[in-house]
């Protein structure tokens, strides 16, 4: 097939990227399987590779088929779309928590089973990694680590913090500024190096997200340098943390027990969690198999639309009687 990817960014991704990772990973794969791939994204862009073809700025999601050429297969669009590609196939994929007066076409997936219930939907694929990107350390230093967003209150970072202080353990911090003391360590908004050097010898990644979680990418990074997770059990954490991977915590109780129990994982099953559900070979399965299924049936057999309950989000946060009573006045963390 040839596929058209959509994206508006510029690629590759100068920082992390969570979205445009998954573009570029898709666009080898499709291309190591025989397929002919071109990319859809912002100016600026720099794939050598791939034929790229410069989206309009400001790009509100109209349709882009006089954009390509006339033997495009398919588009795979990873963002929503307003208007309809009216000479293509597509497919969009949802990488985000959309809000109500969000439309979806019946040709979009969401990225897990929380996350397309959120929106009404039957059909999601799950995120992939490459484990060969990743290093498999088995004997893991005396540490934890916290990857995500440090300015993004749902992250959580405030409650990790907390918990290390209360067990007096290390905590090595990626993605934010901050000033380190004692067991707590800052380390900025690291390279690729750096990250996968930290992450694949701590004894477990601490992620008590406080969000409905799309398809988490730090945790399956996590899993797949064979180091255990420790998380809420909010949105998709249940799906990506599988029975033997880590630990899920509804409460600051079982959040402290974490660090004691997470020492009977075994590194070596968190990284066979990768390799048979959340590998890019299998995510690129599944998506050939979706675009297939479009080929054959014309649309997709659901209708999305908003249906997020915030109820359904439980807070994970040390009960001290400041927390709680802001937690009463504002309904945050």
């Amino acid at each position: 097939m040839k596929i058209a990817l959509l994206h508006d960014s510029v690629l590759p991704p100068k920082n992390y990227g969570g979205i445009e990772r998954i573009v570029m990973t898709l666009a080898k794969e499709y291309t190591a399987r025989g397929h002919e791939v071109i990319i859809l994204s912002r100016q600026g862009t720099t794939v050598s590779n791939y034929e790229c073809i410069q989206l309009p700025s400001p790009y509100k999601g109209e349709d882009v088929s006089h954009l390509l050429p006339a033997d495009v297969d398919f588009i795979h669009s990873h963002q929503p779309l307003r208007e309809k590609p009216g000479k293509f196939p597509f497919l969009v994929t949802i990488h985000g928590n959309g809000h109500p007066e969000e439309h979806y076409w019946p040709n979009t997936n969401f990225l897990s089973q929380s996350h397309a219930r959120n929106h009404n939907a039957k059909h999601f694929i799950y995120n992939g990694v490459d484990p060969s990107h990743y290093p498999f350390v088995e004997n893991k230093d005396d540490y934890f680590v916290f990857l995500a967003r440090t300015t993004w209150r749902v992250k959580n970072l405030k409650t990790a913090l907390v918990w290390a202080k209360d067990l007096g353990l290390k905590l090595e911090i990626m993605g934010g500024s901050g000033v380190s003391r004692g067991d707590i360590h800052y380390n900025g908004l690291v390279d690729e190096e750096e990250k996968l050097k930290l992450l694949s010898r701590a004894k477990a990644l601490i992620y008590p997200t406080n969000w409905d979680e799309p398809c988490a990418a730090a945790p399956l990074e996590a899993l797949a340098c064979g180091t255990p997770v420790i998380s809420s059990v909010n949105g998709c954490m249940p799906e990506l943390v599988r029975q033997g991977t880590g630990i899920l915590c509804e409460n600051y109780d079982q959040l402290l027990q974490a660090a004691k129990n997470v020492e009977t994982i075994r590194p070596k099953d968190c990284r066979e969690s990768i390799e048979s559900f959340f590998s890019l070979g299998r995510m690129s399965d599944d998506y050939l198999s979706m675009f297939e299924k479009i080929l054959q049936n014309g649309e997709l057999d659901h209708q999305p639309r908003y249906n997020f309950d915030p109820s359904s989000v439980k807070y994970l946060y040390k009960p001290s009687l400041k927390n709680r009573l802001q937690l009463s006045l504002t309904g945050k963390i």
